[in-house]
């Protein structure tokens, strides 16, 4: 029997169960560890997204404090603004941690559906004690709450990550425009999430055709299927494009910008120095490394085009300010468009006239996707615990293959993101969204281990009952 008959899924209780576990331990680390731990820095909202989630719910539109901004994906700003709308509070003084206490309760929502997805998905492809199995390591993967507790949008890419892997999975195995649709619609919002998804769909439909033509299934019902996806995906992304056009005066037409900043920034993080991890990678406090470095890069590539690099910064109030000041009248869209073009040009020249350097920059960002944090102990330890759960990953899709169970959608998740994060900027915090994802894998490949020693416990368990 394969392990698809024998999922789980027909358990209310248990999906339930599965919710409210995943939720409690989320709300255990948001709310009694993070605050109190001194592993990390307790920061909230280190990105922003807080802050245009706060300018939304004020009125003020998607901004960052400076008029209309391209800089994030809409989808985590949006539905911060709507609780914090319907649950949050105006009274002034208020810490980040209480002001944001809507968003954070929904980041442990968001895992404890996380969870519910990794359940289904492992008990498709593994059977329903891997699927427990699975259920029970999703959450306390220290990747998988690393930003619970915080106004980040990784937490949601968790969901949208794995996700990706069932719905694709569901349309492999029995295309039909409902399934096509469900893909489509959560490429569409994970996109809408963070634009790094955005060509997921295009590389994973042509995959599913040559899978269907392979198991001569490549029919009418694929075909529609496969066209529902695109459709819903194209749809859901017109208007935010639009959104953008028409505060660039129709010169950006994708769906958050910086991307060849961000591009550029990978060529500082890929030296020998950090991820031989020799000096310390920083990011945040009197330690900080790499960021200063990448700054000082880009100012001085934009300041020959007489473009200052803007350094934004909150004040006690939450508002976010650009050092130095921008200019009377001229918004963050604007701003960040000028940014573009400069390093949109500088990425060209790069990659045309250096394709041996972004090939070197490429390769050790697949590995640093994995392990770089701020300091080289941190990175060693999140490095292990990655090690680990990709040789589990690894067993766990081996032994699917094995037994005939499709998993190549799953394991295409994780690749795709892998590489696609490793031609741009890849340290380990893009690739905490992928845990829940991996864990599906991983628990396969420790029920590879566990199951012939679970087998003789339930066997001895039988002897026993059957001598009494």
């Amino acid at each position: 029997m394969s392990a698809t008959s024998t999922s789980p899924t027909h358990r209310p209780w248990l999906a339930l169960a599965v919710f409210s576990y995943g939720t409690l331990v989320a709300a255990v680390f948001s709310f009694l560890i993070y605050q109190r731990q001194g592993m990390v820095e307790a920061t909230i909202d280190l990105n922003g997204f807080g802050s245009i989630a706060r300018n939304l719910a004020h009125g003020d539109g998607f901004s960052i404090g400076y008029g209309p901004t391209t800089r994030r994906g809409p989808l985590y700003p949006y539905l911060g603004a709507v609780l914090l709308k319907l649950f949050g509070s105006d009274a002034p003084g208020l810490s980040d941690a209480v002001f944001f206490r809507p968003l954070l309760i929904a980041n442990c929502v968001v895992l404890g559906l996380t969870c519910v997805v990794v359940w289904r998905l492992a008990g498709s492809i593994f059977g329903p004690r891997a699927a427990l199995l699975a259920a029970v390591i999703c959450p306390l993967v220290p990747q998988s709450l690393r930003y619970v507790g915080m106004t980040e949008v990784e937490t949601l890419m968790g969901l949208g990550t794995v996700l990706l892997a069932a719905t694709g999975l569901s349309l492999v195995q029995s295309p039909s425009p409902g399934k096509g649709a469900a893909f489509g619609v959560t490429a569409g919002l994970t996109t809408l999430a963070k634009p790094v998804a955005l060509v997921y769909p295009l590389l994973f439909l042509p995959l599913a055709a040559w899978h269907w033509r392979k198991a001569h299934a490549l029919n009418r019902n694929a075909i529609v299927a496969s066209l529902t996806a695109l459709a819903c995906f194209a749809v859901l992304l017109v208007p935010w494009t639009l959104r953008n056009m028409s505060v660039t005066n129709g010169q950006f037409k994708g769906i958050s910008s910086n991307g060849s900043g961000e591009f550029l920034r990978g060529y500082i993080n890929a030296q020998p120095k950090y991820y031989l991890l020799r000096q310390d990678f920083g990011g945040g406090g009197p330690g900080e490394k790499w960021d200063p470095e990448a700054n000082a890069y880009e100012e001085q590539l934009l300041k020959p085009h007489g473009i200052p690099f803007y350094r934004p910064q909150r004040d006690a109030a939450g508002k976010t300010t650009f050092t130095p000041p921008p200019p009377e009248g001229v918004s963050s869209a604007s701003l960040e468009l000028a940014k573009d073009r400069v390093e949109g040009a500088e990425v060209k020249r790069r990659v045309l006239h250096a394709p041996l350097e972004f090939v070197g920059k490429f390769l050790v960002q697949l590995a640093t996707f994995w392990y770089i944090v701020e300091t080289r102990t941190k990175s060693q330890l999140v490095g292990a615990v990655a090690l680990v759960v990709l040789a589990f990953s690894v067993l766990g899709a081996v032994r699917a293959q094995r037994a005939g169970n499709v998993v190549w959608p799953v394991a295409f998740t994780i690749l795709y993101f892998n590489l696609i994060y490793a031609a741009i900027l890849a340290f380990a915090r893009y690739s905490m969204p992928l845990f829940p994802t991996l864990t599906v894998l991983a628990a396969g490949g420790l029920f590879t281990l566990l199951g012939p020693w679970l087998e003789r416990v339930r066997l001895k368990r039988g002897d026993g009952a059957a001598s009494r």
